[in-house]
């Protein structure tokens, strides 16, 4: 399985594909992809490392910011679902996504294992990170002074 190239489709999480994580060393581009029964199969079967938060599984696919070398390796392709480039908003959890990956196998200090290279990322359905829309509005409801919708509630001074 060294080097073979794979497609995996699911819902992201914690996507650092446009910039890479820098909180954790070695600083890396990471997603968790979430795995529905069919995927967490074909994930198992490339020898991936499948991990469970909570209500779903997922594996993470990452890229390390820096090759051996020292020298800085390029970010993720980032695409829309007609593959077009990206154009830089950040992916929130849930997004749809298609995720194209090279596995190699590794055996580093007694720990032996299959790696994964993240190489691309295909958004086919997005969930906008940060988004402040969280509550559908209520009608009849408190509104702040000044607002522009809903009922007009008198604010008490303090």
């Amino acid at each position: 399985m060294a080097n073979d190239i794979h497609i995996i489709s699911g819902k992201a999480h914690w996507a650092s594909v446009l910039s890479p994580n820098t909180k954790y060393e070695p600083h890396k581009y990471c997603i968790d992809v979430e795995l529905n029964e069919d995927t967490k199969q074909q994930a198992e079967n490339l020898g991936l490392i499948v991990k469970n938060k909570g209500s779903f599984d997922f594996i993470t696919i990452k890229r390390n910011l820096l090759k051996k070398n020292g020298d800085e390796r390029p970010a993720p392709f980032v695409k829309d679902s007609s593959n077009n480039p990206w154009d830089n908003q950040l992916i929130g959890n849930g997004s749809d996504v298609n995720v194209k990956f090279a596995t190699y196998d590794y055996n580093f200090a007694g720990k032996a294992g299959v790696g994964t290279d993240l190489m691309a990322v295909q958004v086919v359905n997005l969930i906008k990170y940060g988004n402040d829309e969280d509550f559908d509005t209520v009608d009849n409801g408190y509104v702040i002074s000044g607002s522009s919708s809903g009922s007009q509630e008198e604010a008490i001074p303090f």
